[in-house]
């Protein structure tokens, strides 16, 4: 592995540890208590409707009223009741001190992000009756209040990051994870690599999408954003979002693990992100409001389950492998046992740690899922390398090591029809004497001639970047790439020069033949034509060698 990749891994890593321990301390600094002495009351007790006490969770339909007398009040102070509201009011004295404000984006009025009240006390306050009027949300399961307390806003908030620390630490891990995932995945996909196949990768990326978006939803779960940043109604759209997007994310997960790619799952894979782009675009301009889309939510998430159980059904019927149906079985196990248990949670309470039980139920589905890919891709890297292998051994001269004849002419095919340079060349090679050698010095010798002839040609030519050098056959070569004149030139002078001084055991000087021909000279052929003209001068020349040594070709070969 890259050693600059683990430094920065490290540093991260690092990094990320060091600020979770500057946020620990800083929550847990308090050297009083841990309930920040008179700066957090739990206020849970002495409520009364109808002058009747009431525990939390509390719900009634309608509008209702809860009273009771409060503690001692400071001014930096608030009185926060945790609850799903539509609308809200506080009485002291039956004077007015607080209004709730509807929310409004983009001029519409909607009721999402109201989970809390935040009263601002004043030391006036102090031991009198406070009435609370509030008219709650109609919810899938029934809204209720759950809770109450009397605190500062930074007190609140380090509550909040006490109460939700391993949500956040689960979130900041996911999230980070996530953005890893995607960039190994990204960076895969782009490459289009031969040895893994895409639908793993595909697969990995949705993963690293979930594990981001389900960090997103955790921490904008735990209210903390609200209490620091304010914006109720942006963070809770976004909560929202982050919960549509995570199944989808996770639906388009299983779909890559069991390469559901057929045109009916391509159908639904389509209505449901058009639903979901609907639902967004429909509460954007009012014409549902943000809050109806967690029933939305809800119906997406139950009928992604039925698919979700299908898809992983039908693999489990049509897996060979016993160790994969087996790991299947065990994430559809818990899959289910999660989904149930979250269920379960969320009806009987809504502000329960659900949302931590769905999130890392999935992570280990998603986990098993995963190491099913993992799997398949370390199978398939086996079966891609044997394939390399079989097309190295398939489209490589064993002698010489230089590409073969089928390489060349595959390659000469792949550039049919392409707008090639002018200078685009070939030149033909061809051993002088290899029968004398053979019949004179063995065929040891012969083999060294070749070798000697094709280190030389890659010498000369091979640093060329656009060179293909093969051998197409006993004792002929052929080279191709882009040169002018002057190079060559240049590089036929450094072929002759390294012919001249090679040696060998057997041999200790070699001579070739070599005919080139260029576009440039022949702007008008095609590639077959260039090779036939390359191949005519090759004959020529070693026509002149033969006539200069005064020796019938026909005898020495």
């Amino acid at each position: 592995m890259n050693k600059g990749l683990i430094k920065r891994v490290v540093a991260t890593v690092y990094i990320i540890f060091v600020l979770f321990i500057m946020i620990i301390g800083f929550a847990y600094s308090n050297q009083d208590t841990a309930q920040f002495g008179e700066n957090f009351i739990e206020l849970d007790k002495g409520w009364c409707v109808d002058n009747v006490e009431i525990e939390f969770p509390y719900a009634k339909d309608g509008v209702f009223t809860i009273e009771q007398d409060l503690p001692v009040v400071y001014g930096d102070q608030f009185l926060i009741v945790q609850c799903f509201y539509d609308s809200a009011r506080a009485f002291i004295n039956n004077e007015e001190i607080y209004r709730s404000v509807d929310a409004k984006l983009f001029g519409n009025t909607s009721n999402v992000g109201n989970k809390e009240i935040h009263v601002p006390m004043k030391p006036s306050y102090s031991g009198k009756r406070i009435k609370i009027e509030f008219d709650l949300q109609d919810s899938l399961y029934g809204s209720e209040i759950t809770a109450s307390y009397i605190t500062t806003r930074s007190g609140w908030g380090i509550v909040l990051l006490k109460k939700n620390m391993f949500s956040l630490v689960i979130a900041v891990v996911l999230v980070f994870s996530g953005i890893l995932e995607i960039l190994i995945a990204l960076h895969f996909i782009i490459r289009k690599s031969l040895i893994l196949r895409q639908l793993s990768f595909e697969a990995v990326l949705y993963s690293g999408f979930f594990s981001v978006l389900s960090g997103i939803w955790l921490i904008c779960q735990s209210r903390i954003l609200e209490v620091v940043f304010g914006n109720y109604t942006g963070f809770a759209i976004l909560e929202i979002m982050a919960f549509l997007l995570m199944a989808l994310s996770f639906f388009e997960l299983v779909r890559a693990v069991h390469f559901r790619v057929s045109k009916i799952d391509n159908i639904i894979d389509g209505i449901y992100a058009l639903m979901i782009l609907g639902a967004f675009l429909f509460s954007l301009i009012g014409i549902v409001d943000w809050g109806d889309i967690v029933i939305f939510a809800h119906f997406i998430d139950f009928t992604m389950l039925f698919f979700v159980g299908y898809y992983t059904y039908s693999s489990i019927k049509e897996e060979k492998r016993q160790n994969e149906r087996r790991q299947i079985a065990i994430g559809n196990s818990i899959f289910l046992l999660v989904v149930v248990i979250a269920l379960a949670m969320y009806i009987n309470s809504i502000d329960s740690y659900y949302n931590l039980v769905v999130v890392i139920g999935l992570m280990i589905y998603i986990g098993i899922q995963l190491g099913v890919i993992y799997r398949r891709i370390g199978s398939k890297v086996e079966e891609e390398a044997e394939l390399v292998q079989v097309k190295e051994l398939a489209y490589t001269d064993e002698l010489t090591r230089l590409t073969n004849r089928r390489f060349f002419y595959e390659e000469m095919k792949s550039l049919e029809g392409k707008n090639l340079s002018s200078d685009f060349t070939i030149v033909f090679f061809d051993v002088n004497g290899l029968k004398r050698v053979n019949d004179t010095l063995g065929h040891d010798a012969g083999d060294e001639l070749l070798v000697g002839a094709a280190e030389c040609i890659n010498k000369s030519f091979k640093d060329n970047s656009t060179s293909i050098i093969s051998r197409m056959g006993g004792d002929e070569f052929i080279a191709t790439f882009i040169a002018d004149e002057k190079e060559l030139h240049t590089r036929l002078k450094r072929l002759n020069d390294c012919m001249t001084s090679w040696k060998g055991q057997y041999i200790d000087k070699i001579s070739m033949a070599v005919g080139s021909a260029s576009l440039r000279d022949y702007p008008n052929v095609d590639l077959n034509a260039l090779c036939k003209i390359a191949d005519d001068n090759m004959y020529l020349d070693k026509k002149a060698y033969y006539s200069s040594i005064e020796h019938e070709r026909r005898n020495e070969r």
